[in-house]
């Protein structure tokens, strides 16, 4: 299990129980440091309160934890227009936009979609790809998924 996913697991519970979506965690080194990025949503919208209030609490939890042993810097901020898809429930919250979507395997040698999310249901994301118009794809096979505002 890497260090996201044990971060993201230890705070999920406190974020709904806050009323946030828990978007996406990242744990990256960048120039010499340790970076915890957390993204998270609320019906409404992220404002900077929502999330000074989320940096503090999630930083206290992160702090008592036995997680993370080395020195980090938090980040906690909105996801942005072009948010992470990574959860059942935020296909389903963006059915009509446009995504952008890779998969581990190719299906019908393609690895990359890009086009208008139709419909998710029984595990498949149905997106109308602007390649190879209607394809459905299994949930398990998606390697990551963003909503686009570029095209």
């Amino acid at each position: 299990m890497t260090k996201a996913v044990e971060v993201e697991n230890l705070i999920e519970a406190v974020a709904i129980k806050e009323n946030y979506e828990l978007v996406d965690v990242q744990y990256v080194k960048e120039n010499g440091d340790w970076i915890v990025r957390i993204f998270i949503d609320k019906n409404g919208g992220v404002t900077m309160s929502d999330c000074e209030k989320i940096s503090l609490l999630f930083g206290a939890i992160l702090d008592e934890s036995d997680i993370l042993k080395d020195s980090y810097v938090l980040e906690v901020s909105s996801p942005g227009p072009n948010r992470v898809l990574k959860k059942e429930d935020s296909f389903k919250r963006f059915i009509g936009a446009k995504i952008r979507l890779q998969t581990f395997e190719a299906i019908n040698n393609q690895k990359n979609f890009l086009g208008n999310l139709l419909d998710f249901k029984d595990g498949k994301v149905k997106i109308e790809d602007v390649t190879n118009g209607i394809v459905e794809i299994s949930f398990l096979d998606i390697k990551k998924a963003s909503v686009e505002t570029g095209f």
